[in-house]
């Protein structure tokens, strides 16, 4: 059995998924990791999987065992380099593949997540300095944060807390 030989590969942007797929089909034995994110979408919060690390994709080349060459390699479709100091590839311990494999698996959360509520609708804030109010939700701030309105001292104040802090009652 030959030695592993991972490498770092950057990838053009946005390509992580077209330079894995061209690269499996060369029987190359490649490792992209993958997160959870959540993204407002059309309104509603989403889950989406995400490139752990944007731009890049790691390879196992083994140029005896599959064929794949260091040329065949950066010439791949969707594929921008082969990161390394000067002429010489970066080598990406057996160790840490392993270890980003196992944090992958264990921290995959449920496909989809809740629907954002809409203007009016009553919500409890589930962490931060207002943890256990309740307030009104007022309007979305971005992508990844919403307003509410927290009545204090017989007043609404605006807050501005990320989409993952509130929670619609039922």
């Amino acid at each position: 059995m030959a030695v592993s030989n991972w490498l770092l590969l950057q990838v053009k942007p946005r390509q992580e998924t077209r330079a894995l797929e061209n690269l499996e089909r060369q029987n190359g034995d490649c490792y992209c990791p993958q997160i959870w994110v959540e993204k407002l979408s059309r309104g509603k919060r989403v889950q989406v999987e995400e490139a752990l690390f944007p731009g890049y994709l790691f390879i196992n080349a083994q140029p005896e065992v599959n064929g794949l060459s260091y040329t065949s390699i950066r010439s791949s479709r969707g594929v921008s380099k082969i990161v390394g100091f000067g002429m010489e590839p970066i080598k990406v311990p057996e160790e840490l593949i392993a270890q980003l494999r196992l944090r992958e698996a264990a921290g995959l959360p449920s496909a989809v997540a809740q629907d954002l509520p809409q203007k009016g609708d009553a919500v409890t804030i589930l962490e931060g300095p207002f943890k256990g109010l309740n307030a009104v939700f007022s309007h979305t701030d971005g992508m990844q944060r919403a307003v509410v309105l927290i009545s204090m001292l017989h007043q609404q104040t605006q807050a501005s807390l990320a989409n993952s802090h509130i929670k619609k009652l039922a």
